[in-house]
């Protein structure tokens, strides 16, 4: 399907996964506008807007600037989001709050203000992980975030069928962006938080080592050029080999061999 001179909106086109789908979607003259925390005030987009996306008023005002310029949108990429590493006892409600806030709320509210104004064989692609079907230890709040995420965007691929809006959830396994660094880090001082620090630098080992933005971008754009839209895609070999586990593995066996990895 082409994609030329379609619009686009991405949220957390700053950097990481976000620019580089940005950056393929511009190879391909897509008209982009960011809404990110940082204006880069890079060339690719048409506008970059500073916003939290938790903060309603501001992304209403927004939504709204970008529909009077563009009408209606074609692509909607709602990727936005960040990581918390620690014993879930040890995180702060406000960070709580944050994190379910940003990657999850923020972006249902999102979807709800732009859907009507989105063309018809349009689409809207989250940047979920695979924490959602394999809920992770240190990073519990960062998993359930991840797998509202994922079974949101199966709720609305039914209910915007009808419009032939097409949604996705993209589910990368360990990427090597800034994520890892600006994970907010709340580790408790006890004997038993050993467990947890080890684990989190298993977590940031990996994801050091993992796939660029461009791996996940590439997978990305095929996905928006598909006629028919996957309701999920798993990027990567690996990740797709343990999608493919996590299907015929019982549940226990799946958190037994998560607890061996990571503690």
């Amino acid at each position: 399907m082409k994609i030329e001179n379609k619009v686009a909106v991405i949220s957390g086109g700053d950097s990481g996964i976000g620019l580089a789908i940005s950056q393929k979607l511009k190879e391909e003259k897509v008209r982009i506008y960011d809404i990110s925390k940082v204006i880069t005030n890079n060339p690719i987009f048409e506008k970059s807007y500073e916003c939290d996306i938790s903060d309603d008023e501001t992304v209403h005002n927004v939504v709204d600037d970008i529909l009077k310029r563009e009408g209606n949108i074609d692509l909607l990429f709602c990727n936005a989001g960040f990581g918390i590493g620690g014993r879930f006892e040890n995180s702060s409600v406000e960070t709580i709050d944050s994190i379910m806030n940003v990657n999850l709320i923020a972006h249902m509210k999102m979807v709800n203000l732009f859907a009507k104004h989105i063309n018809e064989n349009g689409k809207i692609i989250f940047t979920g992980s695979l924490a959602s079907i394999i809920p992770l230890p240190y990073q519990a709040c960062y998993s359930a975030s991840k797998a509202g995420i994922e079974n949101f965007s199966r709720a609305i691929a039914t209910e915007l069928k009808d419009k032939k809006i097409g949604v996705c959830t993209v589910m990368p396994g360990d990427i090597k962006t800034s994520f890892t660094e600006n994970r907010i880090k709340e580790i408790g001082d006890d004997k038993i938080d050993k467990d947890e620090k080890r684990g989190i630098e298993k977590m940031e080992k990996s994801e050091r080592k993992g796939k660029s933005p461009e791996f996940v971008a590439k997978r990305v754009l095929k996905i928006v050029k598909k006629k028919r839209t996957p309701l999920r895609v798993s990027i990567g070999g690996t990740s797709k080999f343990i999608s493919f586990l996590v299907k015929i593995l019982p549940v226990r066996m799946v958190n037994f061999l998560v607890d061996k990895i990571y503690t």
